[in-house]
């Protein structure tokens, strides 16, 4: 009986998780969000099905985007990928990089939705 509820439990954390990327995507594209990073920049963020894009002042930048087993992958053509870890905390998203090369030209970003 032991053997079969730890089963049951492990089975539904696997569905939980895995289905995780896609309630996060629809999450990240039902808004418009204020994005502040820790390096002292800010910005807003809005997320299609496959991109986003970033807007500080007239300025915009655009990436492709996977989401994955709690990970975020910005991408860009010929460079390699922008990964931040995905933590929702509320309303709010913590992408927290996931290295120091990222976290020094980044930050870790708190995504808020915006009042727009």
């Amino acid at each position: 009986m032991r053997k079969i509820i730890y089963a049951l439990f492990i089975g539904i954390t696997v569905l939980g998780l895995s289905a995780c990327g896609a309630n996060t995507s629809e999450d990240l594209q039902s808004n418009k969000w204020n994005v502040v990073a820790t390096n002292g920049e800010a910005y807003t963020a809005e997320f299609g099905k496959n991109t986003v894009s970033f807007k500080i002042g007239n300025f915009t930048r655009g990436f492709n985007y996977e989401i994955d087993n709690g990970e975020i992958s910005l991408l860009e053509a010929d460079n390699e990928p922008i990964v931040f870890e995905v933590i929702k905390d509320g309303k709010e998203y913590m992408f927290k990089a996931t290295n120091e090369e990222i976290k020094n030209q980044f930050g870790d970003l708190t995504l808020s939705p915006s009042k727009e």
